[in-house]
């Protein structure tokens, strides 16, 4: 089971006025969705689920879900923290870049073993 993160009291949030039910076709919260930007207060857990209690610039507390919180917030806070080394990703991305044979490569080039074992796969792939 996967803990979900919470995001701290005091934190700054935006709310997103697109997809929650805080935007401007709604009239009486067009003033939410003028100004979306506000503080987490508190959390309210109801049967539906958990609930951030948001504070907006303009004092009005609001009860929002983590789904109606902008995108740019989301990732903020709740983005996967495994970040792989420099060295490792390197090497992956290195991997994942098609061998292309134009026959002006230099001979160093081709004796990088990693470099090496692309052309020996490209070339096989032909042969295949």
């Amino acid at each position: 089971m996967i803990k979900k993160r919470k995001i701290p009291l005091g934190s700054p949030v935006i709310i997103d006025t697109i997809k929650s039910k805080y935007n401007l076709k709604n009239e009486a919260n067009r003033e939410i969705a003028l100004m979306p930007e506000g503080i987490v207060a508190d959390y309210s857990s109801e049967l539906s689920g958990e609930f951030l209690i948001v504070k907006l610039r303009s004092n009005i507390e609001i009860k929002v879900s983590d789904n109606e919180l902008s995108e740019c917030t989301r990732n903020y806070y709740f983005s996967d923290e495994s970040f792989s080394s420099g060295l490792v990703k390197r090497i992956k991305d290195f991997f994942k870049i098609e061998f292309v044979l134009t026959g002006n490569r230099e001979i160093k080039s081709l004796l990088n073993p990693f470099t090496f074992l692309k052309w020996i796969k490209f070339t096989i792939k032909d042969v295949f």
